[in-house]
């Protein structure tokens, strides 16, 4: 094993894997944090952006092309819920031991580093998509696999609340492995929940997918509307929030579940296999034509990762106990209005209308996060324009 840079020691093997204590290094001219094990990253678990993803997250542009009559260069009316004011917040937690599956992805590193502020925080996580980068040295990293029970179960030891944000993610992974991303989801969520049975969790975040409302009901999407997933991936995520209600009930653990409607923010990934917001930006910042699929009239829910996490922090809170959540701006944005947004931010660039020949399943999406708003005490606070600015300031 190579280092090279900052000081690190190290541990040897502990719990099967092995731990390196540091204050910052590369190992074999890769960044380390935290502990990490030599263990292979067969498995992709990133952190929920669960949600984020998928057709709810609307892979470059592109999403159901709407039917109906908006015209090629129309918008879609907004739709925003009316918010209130009131609600019994939650405190900061203080003093806590928190273990976070996916901890090193887009929104699992956000949560980590906010929250090692002021607790114990443990981040585990393959790699596969996530990065040792995205983590601050105050974040213990475990580099391993959510399927494997010894090292869910060695990490889950003495915490107080585990964040289960680890799954295979991403519109095109998975559409190309669609029995893996079921096997990896549910498999995963079956062995951290025995972890925590075992070791006498406090608390259980479940992190999902707005995907699980599919298209049965108009948006805004209250938490009791009905379910119509429209992908393997919005299946698992529905099969796994009921099983985690059901097993926590058993095992008296607590809960809390969130639906994250396209979260969007720095560190977001920007690939082929990655998200609108950060693709949309790139395109624009070179110059180039800001690819809108179809006539730009399909609808999401786009979400600053600020507010993604402090509405997160506070489901953590005795107010958030054994409920689920819709983690949303609230407000309904066209593809198309997206896209001239980012280029009237950026101040380059062009909206290019494409055909697609790939079907999407939902046309709208869009939360009632008025649930969010009463329990909780929280509205999101930042709007689209100065979301755009803000991420575009950074890629």
């Amino acid at each position: 094993m190579v280092i090279k840079g900052g000081s690190t020691t190290d541990l040897g093997l502990v719990g099967g894997r092995r731990a390196v204590s540091r204050d910052t290094a590369t190992v074999d001219g890769e960044r380390l944090f935290g502990s990490a094990d030599g263990s292979p990253a067969e498995t992709s678990v990133q952190d929920e952006s669960a949600a984020v993803a998928t057709s709810d997250e609307v892979h470059s542009g592109a999403t159901t092309q709407a039917a109906g009559d908006a015209s090629r260069n129309g918008s879609v009316p907004s739709v925003t819920k009316p918010r209130s004011s009131t609600g019994a917040g939650a405190d900061e937690l203080v003093d806590k031991k928190v273990l976070i599956t996916g901890g090193a992805g887009f929104i699992g590193s956000h949560l980590a580093n906010r929250l090692a502020s002021t607790n114990d925080v443990v981040a585990l996580d393959d790699l596969s998509t996530g990065s040792a980068d995205n983590v601050d040295s105050s974040v213990e990293l475990v580099e391993g696999d959510i399927t494997d029970g010894d090292t869910v179960c060695d990490l889950v030891d003495d915490a107080d609340i585990l964040v289960h944000m680890a799954a295979m993610m991403g519109v095109r992974r998975t559409l190309e492995n669609p029995l893996e991303v079921l096997e990896v989801n549910m498999e995963g969520t079956k062995t951290v929940l025995q972890a925590a049975e075992e070791r006498d969790i406090d608390r259980v975040l479940f992190t999902s997918t707005s995907e699980v409302y599919g298209d049965l009901v108009e948006p805004p999407y209250e938490e009791d509307d009905e379910k119509s997933p429209k992908t393997n991936y919005a299946v698992a995520k529905l099969a796994d929030e009921r099983y985690t209600k059901a097993f926590c009930s058993k095992s008296g653990i607590d809960y809390s579940i969130v639906r994250y409607f396209n979260v969007y923010g720095p560190r977001q990934e920007s690939s082929e296999y990655g998200y609108v917001v950060p693709r949309f930006i790139e395109h624009a910042k070179n110059d180039e034509p800001v690819p809108v699929h179809g006539d730009g009239s399909q609808t999401r829910d786009f979400t600053y990762i600020d507010d993604a996490i402090e509405a997160t922090v506070r489901t953590l809170g005795p107010a958030g106990a054994n409920e689920t959540f819709n983690i949303g701006s609230g407000t309904e944005v066209s593809i198309a209005d997206l896209a001239r947004t980012v280029v009237d931010t950026v101040g380059s660039g062009e909206v290019a209308f494409v055909e697609h020949p790939r079907p999407y399943t939902v046309d709208r999406r869009c939360a009632d996060v008025s649930k969010l708003n009463d329990r909780l005490g929280y509205v999101p606070g930042i709007e689209l324009e100065s979301g755009v600015e803000r991420l575009a300031t950074q890629l």
